[in-house]
């Protein structure tokens, strides 16, 4: 496992790196994903009866991973919304990110009107807005879709890699818990048989933003168990205009596999002070 860093990189070099030859690798090992099972079934029994999820932020951040409850607003609404946009400006099914906002907005309060959504949804919540609200996240939402084109233009050229924008985030249920470990995916690039996955966030990153990316595409394998293990895994920062890098291969596997159970120790003690885990 090795990790770079990459300066301001422009999306040519950032989707040359994404889409860079790499060796082959094997499906993510039955005994590694056993012991990951059994290990987190023993760390967090206080789960059961009670969904909560892991991921990156829980590692990244630790403890304050936990700290606050989850609610929606504009801040937290950015990505989902976002992505959709992302993912239907770059497939052409919308002239710009702005417009493409505002239809996922209306077809997310559409569904919640036809009675599609559950409590506590983000269509459920945009539904129960005023209009001034919902726009505010439309616009959120059409920044944050703006920057990640920004970074990854998928290529058209005949014979080229592929580069899916707004793709679905990575999720494994951990079974015999109340554990969901999400994967966070804003791109995603295939050459060969291994894939890349990019990860933006906004900010800086932390003393651990290599363990996030570690955990990102632990759970990318662990979601996909006869694929073989990621590429790499790329987190942006736009704010920073930093990127980093990181290989992933066996070592990086291990590594984020110790890390998650960190997190997971973390989130019992927090459950029992009445906190809940944060949805990155």
């Amino acid at each position: 496992m090795t990790a770079r860093r990459l300066l301001a990189p422009s999306a040519a070099t950032l989707v040359e790196v994404l889409t860079a030859g790499c060796d082959e690798a094997d499906p993510l090992g039955d005994r590694l994903r056993a012991q990951l099972v059994a290990r987190l079934s023993a760390v967090a029994p206080s789960l059961r009866g009670a969904r909560r999820r892991l991921d990156a932020y829980s590692v990244e951040r630790e403890s304050a991973g936990f700290s606050t409850p989850f609610s929606w607003g504009t801040r937290a609404a950015r990505r989902p919304i976002g992505t959709a946009a992302a993912r239907s400006t770059a497939q052409g099914q919308s002239p710009d990110v702005l417009r493409a906002a505002n239809a996922e907005v209306e077809r997310l309060c559409d569904r919640a009107a036809r009675g599609l959504t559950r409590p506590g949804s983000l269509g459920t919540w945009l539904a129960s807005e005023p209009a001034s609200v919902r726009s505010l996240c439309a616009l959120e939402a059409a920044t944050w879709a703006a920057g990640l084109l920004a970074l990854v233009v998928p290529r058209e050229a005949a014979g080229t890699p592929e580069v899916s924008v707004g793709v679905a985030d990575a999720w494994f249920e951990v079974p015999g818990t109340g554990l969901t470990l999400v994967g966070r995916r804003d791109a995603v690039a295939t050459s060969g048989p291994r894939a890349s996955i990019l990860r933006l966030r906004d900010g800086l990153p932390g003393a651990r933003c290599v363990d996030g990316l570690l955990v990102d595409g632990l759970i990318e394998a662990l979601g996909a168990p006869t694929r073989p293990l990621p590429a790499r895994v790329v987190g942006a920062w736009p704010d920073a205009g930093l990127c980093v890098v990181v290989e992933f291969d066996d070592e990086g596997a291990r590594g984020a596999a110790r890390a998650l159970l960190g997190a997971a120790g973390r989130l019992a003690p927090a459950l029992k002070g009445g906190k809940v885990a944060v949805a990155a």
